[in-house]
């Protein structure tokens, strides 16, 4: 064969080598780009995991903060229809000397105390009614001095009749002729405080104020990590958020049902709340584990007959 028709072909040859050779370093190079960003892609979702909770936690707070200044506004309007607080202390000042005025007319003791001052306030050392004091009592005439004859017969111990003559000897604690003595109240017995911040926080779910029992429920293990409603708290905790569809947060609070309170009644219905969260949060792999795994401890539970309901609906 001639030379001269040789020289292109090798040359020819030579290109499509160096081609391939190309081509194949440009597939690795992609095939290197394409894992470094499924990588980078992993650890962003990782980081949106991590700060979902935060966030909801906060938006939380902000939400309660604004309920709380529009119920100070409320407060603030009612006061101003009333004319202010000036004119408020000026009605009960009027409501005051009227009592006073029926109180004198009348004959009768209301235990209405020291005169309010013409500011609207009460003095400071304003004598309390007694607690066991009759509302209502005969005022005795100042000016009226007790007779000689009663004076003489009590020294005597005996009892005088109405014209000062003794009478028969009053029996030692009789009580004939005073008001009947009334039965001493007896002190309510105080209510523990954590079962009135349970049952607040429990009042308010069953009304479906969400956020009211929220708030009452995480005070209620803030305050009482290791009481014996914990378990409950901590349940309908992870309720409210469920119903508010923060499941990020109910997921993590169903999940300290699981691990701090394994022994108590709660924990299959945290079994199966949270596996429906992951599902919420198209995480069906971790739906599915959790369902299992509620099957596989508490197989004759009612949350247990639930959850193989799901896994069969929600293939």
């Amino acid at each position: 064969m001639n030379s001269k028709r040789l020289l292109p072909l090798c040359g020819l040859i030579c290109a499509t080598a160096m081609l391939g050779a190309c081509v194949g370093q440009g597939s690795s190079n992609a095939a290197n780009e394409s894992m470094y960003l499924e990588q980078r892609v992993q650890e962003h979702d990782t980081l949106l995991r991590q700060m979902q909770p935060a966030q909801a936690e906060v938006w939380n707070q902000v939400q309660a903060m604004r309920q709380e200044l529009n119920a100070l506004k409320g407060l603030v309007d009612d006061l101003k229809n009333v004319g202010g607080a000036a004119a408020l202390a000026e009605r009960v000042r009027a409501h005051d000397a009227a009592l006073r005025q029926v109180e004198t007319s009348m004959a009768l003791n209301l235990n209405l105390g020291e005169p309010m001052a013409a500011g609207g306030a009460a003095p400071a050392h304003a004598a309390a009614p007694q607690a066991n004091a009759p509302l209502f009592q005969p005022q005795q005439n100042p000016y009226a001095a007790p007779a000689a004859g009663a004076a003489a017969g009590a020294a005597a111990g005996l009892a005088t009749g109405p014209y000062g003559d003794a009478a028969a000897p009053a029996a030692a604690g009789s009580t004939w002729g005073q008001p009947t003595p009334q039965p001493e109240a007896k002190p309510a017995a105080k209510k523990d405080i954590s079962l009135a911040l349970y049952d607040a926080g429990l009042n308010a779910f069953q009304a479906r104020k969400y956020d009211e029992a929220q708030r009452s429920f995480a005070d209620f293990m803030k305050n009482y990590p290791t009481h014996s409603m914990a378990p409950d708290a901590q349940y309908y905790l992870a309720e409210c958020y469920f119903q508010r569809n923060q499941f990020p947060d109910a997921a993590l609070a169903y999940d300290t049902v699981i691990t701090k309170f394994s022994k108590s009644n709660r924990t299959p219905g945290a079994y199966l709340k949270q596996g429906i969260c992951f599902s919420k949060m198209n995480q069906k792999a971790a739906a599915k584990a959790r369902m299992n795994e509620l099957i596989k401890k508490y197989p004759n539970s009612p949350e247990a007959a639930r959850a193989k309901n799901f896994l069969k609906t929600n293939k």
